[in-house]
């Protein structure tokens, strides 16, 4: 049994006119999806872990203890444009992040990620190791020759706005995917903040955003989530958040 979690018929049309093909384990862009986020705690991410794993294909990126690292580099105006937005809860909004799994990767992914009122759509370009140190040096001036949409509309709103680098965050990200409506769950833990820009540093000085008991609980899909997994997630009585990990960094390290 399927039940629509309450899209309206208008909205179901945006959504379906911007699918394209099929779907990976890596989320595409260009595809219009739905996300909810949680906070949950320790006793709950390690319940609902052993659901997903009976039941969700573990991220073939994950390492032995199941999750894999993720650090992402954000920029902002230098009006704090995207923070506000975010803040004050604008129905269109961006941000704009470099991201990365390891620190001596090669490739780098240079993203947007935007909001449409109950949509997100992640816009993704992979460019070089140096390529994206020069972005963090404020050198955008190499995007317009990737020959790439995403990396020309960062080079707009970069020269545009003046975006800098900002905040750091890092965090280990259990995931787990679904193929029917692309459902792709993920258990945040371990979020640190540092406001070096330094994207290849360790961050030793990096600060923790919760303490160890608080994880971050995020559900991406298109348009329907299965009546099974609506029930077991009912089960733990948690509540949808605003969650913003990159604001969450931005007040934690006041910048």
């Amino acid at each position: 049994m399927i039940i629509n979690t309450g899209i309206k018929l208008t909205e179901q049309i945006i959504a379906i006119k911007f699918k394209v093909g099929e779907f990976s384990m890596d989320e595409q862009v260009n595809v219009y999806r739905h996300e909810m986020k949680y906070y949950i705690n320790k006793r709950q991410a390690v319940e609902l872990g052993l659901f997903l794993k009976r039941n969700m294909t573990l991220d073939p990126n994950s390492d032995e203890t199941g999750s894999y690292w993720i650090r992402s580099l954000y920029f902002d105006t230098i009006n704090n444009n995207d923070y506000y937005e975010k803040i004050i809860g604008h129905n269109i909004r961006k941000k704009i992040r470099l991201r990365i799994y390891n620190i001596s990767t090669n490739t780098v992914k240079l993203e947007i990620k935007n909001k449409y009122n109950n949509y997100i759509h992640k816009e993704s370009v992979t460019i070089s190791r140096e390529d994206a140190i020069r972005l963090t040096k404020r050198d955008y001036n190499f995007l317009p020759s990737c020959n790439n949409t995403t990396a020309n509309k960062v080079y707009a709103y970069m020269h545009k706005y003046l975006y800098h680098p900002t905040v750091i965050i890092d965090y280990e990200r259990e995931a787990y995917f679904y193929p029917f409506q692309n459902i792709r769950i993920t258990i945040d833990k371990n979020l640190r903040a540092a406001f070096n820009n330094n994207l290849f540093n360790d961050n030793k000085c990096s600060i923790q955003l919760f303490n160890n008991s608080i994880f971050v609980l995020e559900i991406k899909y298109n348009h329907m989530i299965p009546f099974y997994l609506q029930k077991v997630l009912s089960n733990f009585e948690i509540q949808k958040s605003q969650i913003s990990k990159y604001c969450l960094g931005r007040i934690l390290i006041g910048r």
